[in-house]
């Protein structure tokens, strides 16, 4: 996986002006200690976020879509996004965090490219479906398939004792948990697909999470150039 500041640099490759190459003067004036130098360095990087802000919030209007989920009630606490809703006599709730979640294909350096690429986030979710005094729990990794679509993979599922509360999420090390790469075919179909698709989690549900956290990571680091400008005003 390619590093955020190489995607996000080549994401906006087409909007960023020339950068200024350091001279060896300029990088031994950068160790000066003075109020002075410190604060021509202050000022230096709120020009620089300012600009890396502009330059994001353009790329987000000409690329970015939000998506909505339905049927999912929507909750967010800084990086992590939770959707839950009823189906019959269960709760189910879904559970992703966007950080380090920003990935790319490998070609995405390709000079052939028409336009610059977009980041897109790929973060691993989860999923619990609990009824009564017990959960189905899936540990899932989205994967992208043919002609821009998306699907999931299961990386581990488990049944375990229903949660009473946020406070009480974390599953014993106790619990039995199996590895979804060594399953029988039929199961696999019945549980992981039909099962899930049951539930509104299908290749739509997957297109649709793409797109919510690839906006919502790109909002959360939009959010975290304003503290570090603010933080550096001070």
């Amino acid at each position: 996986m390619r590093s955020m500041l190489t995607l996000r640099a080549v994401a906006r490759l087409a909007l960023q002006p020339p950068r200024v190459l350091m001279t060896k003067r300029n990088q031994l004036k950068a160790f000066s200690t003075s109020v002075k130098a410190y604060s021509s360095v202050a000022s230096q990087l709120s020009e620089c976020l300012n600009e890396e802000i502009r330059a994001e919030k353009e790329l987000e209007s000409q690329n970015l879509q939000q998506a909505s989920f339905p049927g999912f009630k929507i909750t967010t606490t800084d990086a992590e996004v939770r959707l839950t809703k009823k189906h019959n006599n269960e709760d189910i709730l879904v559970v992703f965090n966007v950080n380090h979640s920003v990935d790319m294909g490998e070609d995405f350096e390709s000079e052939s490219s028409e336009a610059p690429p977009v980041p897109v986030a790929l973060p691993p979710f989860t999923v619990e479906i609990t009824k009564g005094n017990e959960r189905l729990c899936f540990h899932l990794e989205l994967c992208e398939g043919e002609n821009g679509q998306y699907d999931f993979r299961v990386e581990e599922f488990y049944v375990a004792p229903s949660a009473k509360g946020t406070e009480e999420e974390d599953v014993a090390s106790t619990v039995y948990a199996s590895s979804g790469r060594y399953i029988d075919s039929n199961l696999h179909d019945l549980l992981f697909v039909r099962y899930l698709e049951e539930r509104g989690l299908d290749a739509q549900f997957c297109k649709t999470l793409v797109q919510y956290a690839t906006h919502y990571e790109h909002a959360q680091y939009v959010t975290l150039l304003h503290k570090i400008k603010a933080f550096v005003a001070n």
